[in-house]
């Protein structure tokens, strides 16, 4: 049964009642509230003493991030299709444009290059024909290869430049790029190293050719047929460069002294996609085991990292496939990751976290190049029988300073950031209000900000639009219209970050930074503080029992029940500690005296 008081003057407490003294009076405070900040020196952006700030102005970390308690992971996100390699920068991404329709039917296999034009095969990875960068043309089929093309390789014998299409009947190579020769020597992947093409076929047997037309079997992967999927050059445990085969099962090193194949540490299980992606980039060697995964090897030191887009939370579940193939560029990986449930994309490795690059919906990439040609630095990529490129950049970009044609696409290229929790899921904060720099904004260039609460796949109907530059002021909970400055509660909360640019190719909204001023709120617990009159007995108990019993009730191991109120809702029974107790008595036998007691909540 709860405990009510329904007599002036008294309190419950531990199971005993107790007359007050003094004015009568239960005196209640708030006892949930953190301590206040200590700060010393100059103030910086967290001095606030009421609220603490979160600033998101660097997303060079990469993709991935799904939640952060606001100190690691700041310069992370949980997915952004906008260009994010930029420190203090947030802007649309490079344009993505479709070459010139080639008017042929069926993929578009392989693309290379030979004297800077484009090479590809296409209808079905049949037919060479002759792309030229700068007239955005075609021309004519140039030839008919014996297969379906399984790889391709430009390479300088000498002084002559050659483009070759691997097609498992033989591999087929041209001087010229338009008028091909056929060999009939078995190839799957080829590589160029030590002045030599090398090849290697589905069964594992490597070839060499030191003449062009020539081919000399040299080792066989001792692996079952159709377990190799890539042949390429990278170091080797002092640096010189070697032929690996990244296959279904690992790496193999090429050991050409006694013509062998070695497996590395570089091993997994079985996977028939696995080694698909594999490259040399930076000095390490990657490989792909299959899936989103990624491992970087650093042969010198024998490390092995995993570096994918599998790190953290991934990639959201439409992009998740398989990674197809690994291209290096001068700033960073590129991986081609196809097989999702909704979107094929290209993603760039930094060395530090992974960006976006291109998209091509369901539309599978069939094939992926990067290429100077033309004295035009492009990653090109085919699908459905087209194929669309877009810029690379050498060194370093300062989106303040260069000319970037961005991708004007409207309305759909966004960032999420991971949800933010304050580290503490379990207690509710309140999120006050943003602030948002920017700069490009006009009425053609707009950035607008959403958010949602407490893991919620849908994001709340109120956001911030911004059409002019400088530091944007937003209120919680109506971002739109600042109508209420109350805040809102969260367990947690992420925000949503779109840019727009409908008008000019060469203007990009640049969110420089998104800072949320937010507190952390408490539940509430309360504490009492009244004076109890042992001047005389009550209930029964004399004042020195009186007095054993508060004794008794301080010193107990656990919480006692406490209220002063008839209170017909019982919510105004507490459990509490007794934290203070200054008792003033008279000598002698009786200990009649005053009480002062405060007692809180836990």
């Amino acid at each position: 049964m709860t405990n009510r008081v329904s007599v002036e003057r008294e309190i419950f407490l531990n199971g005993e009642r107790y007359p007050l003294g003094g004015d009568g009076r239960v005196r209640t405070i708030v006892t949930s509230q953190y301590p206040g900040k200590v700060i010393l020196g100059d103030v910086d952006k967290d001095s606030n003493p009421r609220t603490s700030i979160i600033i998101w102005d660097d997303f060079t970390g990469g993709v991935g991030l799904y939640t952060t308690d606001g100190k690691e992971g700041l310069n992370r996100f949980a997915f952004s299709d906008l260009d994010t390699r930029y420190k203090g920068h947030l802007i649309l991404p490079p344009d993505d444009d479709d070459a010139a329709n080639p008017s042929v039917s069926g993929s578009i296999d392989e693309i290379n290059e030979h004297a800077g034009l484009i090479v590809c095969a296409l209808n079905g990875g049949t037919d060479a024909y002759i792309y030229t960068p700068g007239s955005d043309s075609w021309g004519g089929k140039v030839h008919d290869f014996p297969a379906q093309v399984t790889d391709s390789l430009n390479f300088t014998f000498g002084t002559t430049e050659y483009v070759a299409f691997a097609h498992t009947g033989g591999y087929s190579y041209s001087s010229n790029g338009t008028s091909y020769t056929d060999d009939t020597t078995d190839t799957l992947h080829m590589a160029f190293w030590d002045d030599r093409l090398w090849g290697i076929d589905n069964t594992g047997q490597l070839w060499f050719s030191s003449t062009i037309g020539v081919e000399v079997n040299d080792a066989k992967l001792p692996l079952p047929t159709g377990y190799v999927n890539g042949l390429f050059v990278g170091p080797d445990a002092a640096g010189e460069e070697i032929l690996y085969a990244a296959t279904e099962v690992g790496l193999y090193a090429h050991d050409a002294a006694n013509a062998r194949f070695v497996r590395t540490k570089v091993a997994f299980p079985q996977n028939a996609d696995a080694g698909k992606g594999a490259a040399t980039w930076n000095g390490d060697i990657y490989i792909c085991p299959g899936g989103m995964a990624v491992w970087r090897y650093d042969p010198t030191r024998g490390i092995i990292l995993s570096i994918g887009l599998d790190k953290g939370s991934g990639l959201p579940s439409a992009y998740r496939g398989k990674i197809d193939r690994l291209i290096p560029t001068h700033t960073g990986l590129l991986a081609v990751a196809n097989g999702a449930a909704s979107v094929n994309s290209i993603w760039s490795y930094s060395g530090i976290g992974w960006h976006w690059t291109a998209r091509e919906g369901s539309n599978t990439i069939e094939s992926a190049h990067v290429s100077a040609a033309n004295a035009t630095y492009r990653e090109y990529h085919a699908s459905l029988n087209r194929l669309r490129y877009s810029e690379l950049r050498v060194g370093e970009i300062n989106p303040d300073e260069d000319t970037i044609s961005y991708d004007q696409i409207v309305g759909t290229r966004h960032l999420l950031t991971p949800w933010f929790n304050a580290g503490q899921n379990e207690i509710d904060k309140t999120a006050i209000r943003i602030r948002v720099d920017v700069s490009g904004a006009g009425s053609n260039e707009t950035v607008r900000v959403g958010y949602a609460l407490d893991y919620s796949s849908s994001f709340e109907s109120t956001e911030t639009s911004i059409n002019s530059s400088g530091v944007t002021t937003a209120t919680f909970p109506d971002l739109g219209n600042n109508s209420s400055a109350a805040g809102i509660a969260f367990r947690a909360i992420r925000f949503r970050i779109i840019l727009t640019s409908n008008v000019t190719a060469t203007k990009t909204p640049d969110m420089k930074s998104l800072s949320l001023e937010w507190r952390r709120k408490i539940p509430p617990k309360y504490g009492f503080e009244f004076t109890l009159d042992r001047s005389e007995s009550y209930g029964g108990k004399t004042p020195k029992e009186m007095k054993a019993d508060l004794i008794t009730a301080i010193e107990t191991g656990t919480q006692v029940e406490f209220t002063f109120v008839d209170d017909d809702g019982n919510t105004q029974n507490y459990y509490v500690d007794v934290t203070n107790m200054e008792d003033v008595e008279d000598t002698g036998h009786g200990e009649i005296g005053q009480t002062r007691i405060a007692v809180v909540e836990a």
